[in-house]
């Protein structure tokens, strides 16, 4: 009879709360009950007669046997049933390939364990254990059980069947605690990655969301290690979706870092490749149907303030004093002929910008200024 499952996923031990429930004969405990008064059935100390050694065979924690004695009921056909509680931890080899969502086989190995087939004979009541006590767990739902026996022999005694009955189970998880702590957050975070794309450069917060979203899937990354075994034989799924999910945010910031070092090059500080003109301005925008603007052919040339045939007088219309610009030659020019021509050139500058910034009512007070 089993009531109760429990499984401890990192370490693949499976708990069983179970009543082993054993019937025999013993020929030597028959009596007839008109010679004591009418009594057929007594209940006596399992440790006064003699019982079978079953263990179990793959048992993870060491007790093999059953350990809490409990009394028998005996009729005075010598027919002895015997139904101890026993909590068994059996070894259970956990497949992690699909988890969480995952259906495990576990099985307990049953049998005598200094009797051989020819002295004890096994034979299970049926191929179904009864689960009429059974308890459900929030983890996990038993789909499917049954009861096989065996007979095995060993190479030390190959004329020597031993036997055993071996209890399969299969128990499939229920995904929803992970579905909604592990899962969907991960997915959240996925989209946030998404997101990073779509701040502007200039914010400042690229890094800072990238960088943020990659320490949130490795905490969920620990707590999902902490769940599963220590075994190398299969990734699970779940490892597998967030390993994904951590490649492509690390991607996200190896391209935003990328992006930020680009937008803040210049003309002045950075060069354009030849490589990256010819991919980025003159092939992709083709293969994209977009039509490209060249721009025309930047010519220097430089653009005088003031004709050299300009006359002073010609900026307001009246004739002013060239006490100090005058340009008609003397005796100093002749010598020094490049020195008033740079001089008469600032003059000539002075008074366009004494025009252009002052009304023509203080424009007469500024020139008597300068006379």
């Amino acid at each position: 009879v089993f009531l109760y499952f429990s499984q401890d996923e990192v370490n693949q031990i499976v708990t069983s709360n179970v009543r082993l429930r054993q019937q025999w004969k013993d020929v030597n405990l028959q009596w007839n009950p008109d010679d004591y008064g009418g009594i057929k059935k007594i209940r006596i100390p399992s440790t006064d007669i003699w019982k079978p050694d079953l263990v179990l065979y793959n048992n993870a924690d060491g007790d093999f046997a059953i350990i809490h004695e409990t009394k028998v009921l005996l009729e005075h056909t010598g027919m002895i049933t015997w139904n101890p509680p026993a909590i068994y931890k059996s070894y259970c080899e956990i497949i992690v390939l699909h988890f969480p969502f995952d259906l495990q086989n576990c099985s307990m190995k049953l049998g005598t364990w200094t009797y051989d087939g020819t002295l004890v004979i096994i034979n299970p009541d049926s191929d179904r254990p009864d689960l009429s006590n059974f308890m459900e767990s929030g983890e996990w739902v038993l789909k499917d059980y049954r009861s096989w026996k065996h007979w095995v022999f060993y190479t030390c005694c190959p004329d020597t069947p031993y036997l055993d009955i071996t209890y399969h189970f299969l128990m499939l998880r229920l995904p929803l605690y992970f579905i909604v702590n592990v899962i969907i957050p991960c997915m959240l975070f996925s989209f946030l990655t998404g997101l990073v794309f779509y701040l502007p450069t200039d914010s400042g917060e690229k890094m800072t969301l990238s960088i943020s979203v990659l320490l949130s899937l490795t905490v969920f990354l620990l707590v999902i290690v902490e769940l599963i075994p220590s075994t190398s034989s299969a990734v699970p799924l779940i490892g597998k979706y967030m390993l994904f999910t951590m490649v492509f945010v690390i991607a996200s910031i190896i391209i935003t870092v990328i992006v930020i070092n680009t937008h803040h090059r210049s003309p002045s500080t950075h060069t354009m490749p030849a490589w990256i003109r010819k991919v980025f301005i003159e092939t992709i925008p083709n293969m994209m149907f977009f039509s490209t603007i060249k721009r025309p052919s930047q010519e220097i040339s430089q653009k005088r303030l003031f004709p050299t045939d300009m006359d002073i007088s010609d900026i307001s219309g009246k004739t002013l004093p060239t006490k100090h610009c005058s340009t008609k030659p003397s005796k100093f020019m002749s010598q020094r002929k490049h020195t008033l021509f740079t001089a008469s050139v600032s003059c000539k500058i002075i008074y366009k910008l004494i025009y252009l910034f002052s009304g023509q009512e203080n424009q007469r007070e500024h020139i008597q200024l300068f006379h």
